[in-house]
């Protein structure tokens, strides 16, 4: 007598075999992220490898409309304090600090990514998570801003003057809306170090090893960034005094200098650093 004709033997022969079939479709339907040991999010300054870039491209071909949502700007503009503040110049420098920080933080990125279900058995197949799909989003955008650092603009010498401006802007404690109009134009021509500083210290923390990622898949990932995150960091807020050698600036509410001539060849170029009370 076979086994399929017989209710007890069918049962004993197949039972085993249709556990072993629930259980395996059970963690393919239901709970597929018991598989994902590693939930690790990765940081900008962990290697990353050209497999994880074009593991990445493809999960975003996949998502709606094949492209990233609207990311916030990653790098924040050098400070412009309104001038009726009234904390103390070292308590506007840390939170300036902690505005900068929290651009680079993968959480607020989570919740703009899509309820997809295609996006999601794709972050699954590619063995993601949501959060580490948004870290890997910081760790390539840092990778794409340092790929377009040049040899000149060297890093560890911005983050030295960034220091030192950050720990001299600390010790004024007086408020802000106290000090008089070049004074406070002076303070906030600084605070553009602390800007510089905190773009120069996260990207030379980002490993050579994710530049050459990024760059072999650059066509693919460029579009898919906003252009802050494709062009030079430092250009747009570059020092003019120093870099081109500009002889003036005009102060707010000031007189236009735009009549006024001059000869660079003959011009002693620096800044008198105004005296403040601390």
């Amino acid at each position: 007598m076979s086994a399929f004709s017989h209710p007890v033997g069918f049962w004993f022969r197949a039972g085993p075999m249709l556990s072993l079939l629930a259980l395996l479709l059970a963690s393919v339907s239901g709970c597929g992220e018991i598989e994902l040991k590693d939930r690790t999010v990765k940081r900008i300054d962990e290697p990353i490898s050209a497999a994880d870039v074009r593991a990445y491209v493809e999960v975003v071909r996949h998502m709606p409309g094949r492209k990233l949502p609207n990311l916030p700007p990653l790098f924040l503009p050098p400070p412009e304090w309104n001038p009726e503040r009234t904390l103390p110049v070292s308590d506007l420098v840390d939170s300036e600090l902690l505005a900068l920080e929290e651009r680079w933080d993968y959480e607020p990125l989570v919740h703009l990514l899509p309820d997809s279900r295609t996006f999601d058995r794709w972050l699954l197949r590619k063995r993601m998570t949501r959060e580490q799909f948004a870290g890997m989003t910081l760790v390539i955008a840092a990778a794409l801003s340092r790929s377009t650092i040049r040899p000149e603009q060297r890093l560890e010498e911005i983050i030295a003057r960034g220091e030192a401006t950050r720990n001299d802007l600390r010790k004024l404690n007086v408020p802000f809306n106290s000090l008089p109009p070049a004074m406070m134009h002076d303070v906030l021509h600084r605070a553009a170090w602390l800007t510089r500083y905190d773009r120069a210290e996260r990207l030379a923390s980002v490993p050579i090893e994710n530049v050459n990622a990024v760059n072999r898949y650059f066509d693919q990932l460029a579009p898919l960034f906003p252009s802050t995150v494709t062009e030079n960091p430092f250009d747009a807020i570059t020092d003019r005094l120093e870099v081109e050698g500009v002889p003036f600036e005009e102060l707010p509410d000031g007189e236009s200098l735009d009549v006024l001539t001059w000869d660079k060849a003959a011009a002693i170029v620096g800044r008198d650093e105004p005296l403040l009370d601390r």
